[in-house]
């Protein structure tokens, strides 16, 4: 009986390996500039195996810096960022949605802030 535990405890594993082998694509300094905010910075230190986000966001503006959690909280200084596939989503500590796509070194998208503030927003690695 051990023995089927084992083999039906494998699939479950594997099937959590993809998010965090592809999500690791995404780890690293990220530099941008977010229009009406100014330069802004997204360090990403860690993909969870459900795909969630770890490491800061920092902007220039008042040297804020908030820390990704499970949930954004503009009182906490802390953003959710979530990996699916190639988009990154993240909802900000300062209030707004980063809804973002790697490619090659870039993550290029939008920040929408409400329904009258939506800006491109880009990204390098650096």
């Amino acid at each position: 009986m051990q023995l089927r535990r084992t083999f039906l405890a494998v699939p479950f594993l594997l099937a959590a390996a993809p998010v965090h082998a592809q999500g690791s694509s995404f780890i690293g300094n990220w530099q941008g500039d977010v229009p009406g905010i100014g330069p802004a910075r997204i360090v990403i230190t860690a993909i969870g195996p459900n795909g969630q986000v770890q490491g800061t966001m920092e902007f220039e503006l008042r040297s804020f810096v908030s820390t990704f959690a499970n949930k954004a909280d503009s009182v906490k200084n802390t953003s959710h960022g979530l990996i699916s596939g190639s988009s990154l989503v993240i909802e900000a500590a300062l209030g707004g949605k980063y809804e973002l796509t790697l490619g090659g070194n870039r993550l290029s998208g939008i920040y929408s802030r409400g329904t009258t503030y939506r800006v491109d927003v880009t990204f390098t690695r650096t």
